[in-house]
């Protein structure tokens, strides 16, 4: 019955634990989507990197190339022997297939302009106070020396980078520096092709920090340090080219990936927005979150009604078997339930040993009542005696019936006669006290008569035998004066066995 009772409530917790259930499903397979896209996000980025990084090492291993040729056919004995003109055309031959040299020049060893690629007549410039060009007169082993961000002087102070080889004569001596100026439009040029997003950003550094290119495009920040510009935080430490950084980049969560150029003192970083990289997964837990949220509503309103519907079924069925178990009247149990009680306490009470009384109580003259005060006010009366029976039961264990009409039975489990004579004078006086007008009466109101037996059940002997006993003990109350309790005597229990 407990179980029953508890259904209602273990389907409501049912639906609300399956619900949450669905929805930490629904949790983890959503968190798994932003890693997948967070997952692909990263191998674009790193795919971004190597493309730009194998563009770059390629046109610098060219760049490189260009110098070194440069460098070798200016130490063939026969080039000083040629005219200028062809000499200028056999040495910058290979460079010309280079794209993006901003400018490609020889200077001699004060550092002016002895041949120049762009004319025939060179350039009156002189760049001996270039870094390059004292690391190169300095070291005979520099190799190939790459500068930081300068503005050009052949150029009208475009913004561009030197790479440089030393001249060395027969002797060892410094004859020079063969200096190529890469156009940093390449830089533009090539990451223009690149997509990384509306909140996305590339950036070349170059010696220092110094940005040389940026996407998309801002003149203002080339030649600047990260540090200067001011907008982007620090930049983790370590050279893990294959790791994808988590920062904070100008404002914004992002993803940061980075890449060092082998024959360059460059730096290239690949930054993309997270909101913007995770946009899609937000609209799609936007769309799936919302329909889990909604389905799971569902779900636990439909086990809130079913719950409902079920309590209110449970309730219909108490109150049937309470209506079936119970005089519609007077509240008291009915016939039927007052018989299987007798029946049951009957066994009980020999199988413990102890005694069972009853008793067996009736409304004086009550057709009277009837008559005089009319059916109506019969069944109130009928209430009240109910009411004041019931009232007067102290133990879990005493059950009172209506037996019929203006009947009662009073059930008294492990009593003896003097206890149930107890509680019959109490349930006289009661009634007594409900002081209800009863002009047909002797006494002027409404009074019972009682009679009662204890016996202590015997194998062999039925409940029936008790009550009939009961019944003639009221019988001698009737017959004495009624508004009165008598306990049958042994002759009552022998003529109540006999019958």
């Amino acid at each position: 019955m407990r179980w029953v009772v508890r259904t209602p409530t273990l389907i409501v917790w049912s639906g609300v634990g399956i619900s949450i259930l669905v929805m930490m499903v629904a949790v983890a397979l959503l968190y798994e989507g932003r890693l997948l896209v967070l997952a692909r996000a990263a191998d674009n980025q790193r795919n971004i990197a190597e493309v730009l990084d194998r563009d770059l090492e390629l046109n610098f291993q060219l760049y490189e190339a260009s110098l070194d040729a440069v460098v070798k056919l200016l130490a063939r004995p026969d080039i000083e022997a040629m005219a200028p003109a062809l000499r200028r055309e056999l040495i910058f031959e290979r460079a010309g297939a280079s794209r993006y040299i901003g400018s490609l020049v020889v200077l001699d060893p004060e550092g002016n302009v002895a041949i120049d690629a762009q004319s025939e007549v060179p350039r009156p410039f002189n760049f001996a106070d270039r870094d390059y060009f004292g690391v190169h007169r300095a070291n005979p082993d520099a190799g190939l020396y790459v500068s930081g961000f300068l503005h050009s002087r052949l150029r009208n102070d475009a913004p561009t980078m030197v790479m440089s080889r030393r001249i060395s004569r027969a002797d060892g001596s410094f004859g020079g520096v063969v200096s190529l100026a890469v156009d940093i439009e390449y830089f533009r040029h090539l990451f223009d092709h690149i997509e990384v997003g509306r909140q996305g950003v590339i950036l070349l550094l170059g010696k220092g920090g110094v940005i040389l290119m940026r996407k998309p495009y801002d003149e203002n920040v080339i030649g600047l340090t990260m540090a200067q510009r001011g907008r982007y935080e620090s930049l983790p430490p370590g050279r893990d080219e294959y790791r994808i950084y988590p920062i904070r980049f100008m404002g914004r969560d992002s993803l940061m990936s980075r890449r060092f150029l082998s024959n360059a003192p460059l730096t290239l970083i690949i930054v993309t927005s997270s909101n913007e990289t995770l946009a899609p997964w937000h609209k799609r837990v936007i769309e799936f979150g919302g329909l889990f949220l909604l389905l799971n509503a569902g779900f636990v309103l439909t086990s809130l009604l079913l719950a409902a519907q079920l309590r209110r079924r449970l309730r219909a069925e108490r109150e049937l078997s309470l209506l079936a178990r119970t005089d519609g009247l007077t509240g008291l149990s009915n016939r039927r339930s007052l018989d299987k009680i007798l029946a049951t306490e009957w066994r009980r009470m020999r199988r413990a040993g102890h005694s069972l009384a009853v008793a067996f109580i009736d409304i004086d003259w009550f057709k009277r009542y009837n008559d005089t005060h009319r059916h109506q006010a019969g069944d109130a009366a009928l209430a009240a005696v109910a009411s004041a029976i019931g009232a007067a039961l102290q133990r879990p264990s005493d059950a009172a019936g209506r037996y019929g009409g203006e009947e009662f039975i009073v059930v008294l489990p492990d009593t003896d006669a003097q206890g149930a004579q107890r509680v019959a004078e109490g349930i006289r006086l009661a009634v007594d006290r409900l002081d209800l007008d009863h002009a047909s009466s002797d006494f002027g109101h409404v009074t019972v008569s009682i009679g009662v037996a204890c016996r202590q059940p015997r194998a062999g002997e039925s409940v029936d035998m008790l009550v009939k006993a009961a019944d003639r003990a009221l019988y001698r109350a009737k017959a004495t004066g009624r508004n009165r309790v008598i306990v049958a005597s042994e002759d009552d229990a022998t003529a109540a066995l006999a019958s």
